[in-house]
């Protein structure tokens, strides 16, 4: 029995007339009058009868509205609440984002550039770790997923696309008055014993490895901003992504990497069948170019 069929029920204990029923439904009589007979076979009881120019409900037809009145109205409040999250949906554009991409974000033009294009709808970030974006990207909960390369699939990887925006060279900061300040270029051996601090980034921290194996952190932190207030109260060190550090560097030494220093990349990923095509292209190619 198909929701078509109870809200024909609903409707004709409404009007009573097969044309009005009809034009409710936005279909034609002869439509109305065959689900009526299918209705009538299907349940193997007389559903409807004509007296005096209407089509009344029999006893069977009433007892059968009690639930088809149910069924129509949960199923219309449904429409309508989605139909309400699908609107918001679309009013705005949720980028979900790791602790070295929001840095990023929230220090380069890409809010103003993505608030440009995306005139009308509302940019929202969010922040997470990569397996959670990753989960929500495909619940369909973000839209865009900015995350650093790494390795993590997504399930159904023929569904999502994803384009490098950034690469950026590493670098360790390092408070102005700290011992290492003075070098050129900082190698693996000189971090030894010395207390380190990391950014909780499962990419960022891939990057490091590939560069040298490092003794475990004194302490992680969820946002650059306390990674590198604490790197300044406790005196000591953290390597992050170029792009990411404050612009500002005074009290500050950012020093390279020394020998063959891997770089970070920034990724973006999306779904393939995302519901505005034109804006996502719109998106990715704005923040390439930033």
């Amino acid at each position: 029995m198909s929701l078509l069929k109870m809200k024909l029920i609903v409707l004709m204990e409404r009007y009573k007339q097969i044309t009005a029923v009809a034009n409710a439904l936005q279909i034609k009589q002869p439509t109305v009058s065959f689900h009526m007979k299918k209705m009538e076979e299907e349940w193997g009881v007389k559903l409807f009868e004509s007296r005096m120019g209407k089509v009344l409900l029999t006893k069977h037809g009433k007892l059968l509205l009690h639930y088809a009145s149910q069924i129509d109205q949960l199923y219309t409040e449904a429409e309508a609440k989605l139909g309400a999250a699908s609107r918001q949906q679309k009013e705005r554009f949720v980028v979900g984002c790791t602790a070295s991409a929001a840095a990023y974000a929230s220090q380069s033009a890409i809010l103003r550039q993505l608030a440009a294009i995306s005139s009308g709808v509302s940019v929202s970030i969010t922040l997470g770790e990569e397996e959670e974006l990753l989960r929500r990207l495909h619940a369909g909960t973000i839209d865009l997923l900015l995350a650093g390369s790494s390795d993590r699939q997504l399930p159904d990887s023929a569904s999502y696309r994803e384009q490098a925006v950034l690469t950026s060279e590493l670098r360790l900061a390092a408070p102005t008055d700290h011992p290492l300040a003075a070098m050129s270029a900082i190698a693996p051996q000189e971090l030894h014993d010395r207390d380190r601090l990391e950014l909780n980034d499962d990419s960022l921290q891939a990057s490091i490895r590939r560069w040298a194996r490092q003794s475990p952190p004194a302490a992680s932190f969820g946002t650059v901003d306390l990674l590198l207030k604490a790197v300044q109260s406790l005196g000591a060190v953290a390597i992050l992504p170029a792009n990411v550090l404050p612009e500002d560097e005074a009290g500050w030494t950012f020093l390279p990497l020394a020998g063959d220093a891997p770089k970070w990349e920034l990724i973006a990923r999306w779904r393939a069948a995302y519901w505005d095509g034109e804006l996502m292209a719109r998106v990715v190619a704005a923040l390439a170019s930033s």
